[in-house]
């Protein structure tokens, strides 16, 4: 995913000796004149506008500022020389940079109010506009936290979270549960299907380039077919919601995450081909199983078969039923003949033998 630029944003900050908020360019404090210390990040203001001044933008474009090894005072990144103490900066530490801020927000109404004499000042305002003194830092509207569930929902949730799992582990015991016992073959029935294919068109979608040649074509239309990070032939851009990236020199960057979605032309056609046709089943009862009468012609084929066998038993006044495709274990189930049957906790027959 490409990210795209937008612009910048100037960023604030707060002096820890005076409390004054400072724009984020401004590398002493406006009020009392501390230098920013290196361990005094910087805040997204309340409301955030694009730098249009040239200065402030080449100011922008460079990297992070750096913090003189030897004095403490902060330097512009392209800076040899401390511009305080003349230290070489090369024993300087470079402020962290690409820290996302957050969503990039413009036109908020936030007011902040004096804590000296509760004026009520623009979003962005540092300094009180009646009194003068220093105005902390007005916060961004906030969503209404969202309500917890109650104590009795809670408890309810934690009774059906247990039923659940006593119910599953239920299920795990039954399943597993076996019982042996002696059973009457009572009945036997089987099934047999041959499917068949048929030769003739057939319906489909797929790109306009993987249509075969012999298909007839239908409507298209376009269809998003892959992304990519760059524009191509028929491309659109989709870009995500704005936000900002700490530059680490009093600005953020404010971008997008994009890509852009590739469309081609996605078709439906009508191709002749083999497709599944109509099955021909036999069933009955008794142990004359046989399979159905099947006639072909050139745009018909066989394409498998498939048999099923369900013997039924009576053990201990209740009936239970086994299903199988062994036509020879078929062949021995003789009405009134005695087998031993396995059956779980579900009713279900698991396996079976006969009975000496």
């Amino acid at each position: 995913m490409a990210r795209k630029e937008l612009g910048y944003v100037e960023l604030e900050w707060t002096c820890p000796n005076c409390k004054t908020r400072n724009p984020g360019l401004t590398k002493t404090c406006q009020s009392c004149g501390a230098p920013q210390p290196v361990d005094v990040s910087f805040q997204s203001k309340a409301d955030e506008q694009l730098i249009t001044d040239e200065d402030k933008l080449k100011q922008a474009q460079k990297g992070p500022d750096i913090h003189c090894g030897f004095c403490g005072a902060r330097n512009p990144a392209d800076a040899v020389i401390c511009s305080q103490c003349g230290g070489d900066l090369k024993q300087g530490k470079a402020r962290e940079s690409g820290k996302v801020m957050g969503e990039f927000k413009t036109g908020t109404e936030t007011k902040t109010k004096c804590p000296n004499c509760a004026t009520e000042n623009p979003a962005n305002a540092q300094i009180c506009v009646k009194c003068g003194a220093p105005l902390n830092a007005a916060l961004k509207p906030e969503e209404a936290p969202k309500k917890g569930l109650s104590l009795g929902c809670l408890i309810a949730l934690g009774i059906a979270g247990l039923l659940a799992i006593i119910g599953i582990i239920s299920l795990i015991s039954m399943g597993a549960k076996r019982s042996d016992m002696v059973g009457s073959l009572s009945n036997a029935k089987w099934e047999r299907i041959i499917s068949i294919e048929e030769y003739g068109p057939v319906q489909k979608q797929d790109w306009r380039d993987m249509v075969p040649s012999n298909a007839q074509m239908g409507d298209c239309y376009d269809k998003v077919r892959d992304t990519s990070d760059s524009p191509s032939g028929n491309s659109v851009e989709v870009c995500g919601e704005p936000y900002t990236v700490d530059k680490g020199n009093g600005v953020a960057e404010v971008v997008q995450d994009c890509h852009y979605d590739i469309y081609d032309s996605y078709c439906t056609f009508t191709v002749d081909e083999w497709h599944s046709g109509t099955d021909q089943i036999a069933e009955g009862s008794g142990l004359n199983a046989s399979w159905p009468s099947a006639d072909l012609d050139a745009t018909h084929r066989e394409s498998s078969r498939t048999e099923r066998y369900t013997l039924y038993f009576s053990a201990n006044g209740k009936d239970y039923s086994y299903q199988t495709s062994d036509f020879q274990l078929y062949q021995r189930a003789q009405p009134g003949t005695r087998w031993k049957i396995t059956v779980n906790g579900f009713g279900s027959v698991v396996s079976l033998e006969p009975a000496n």
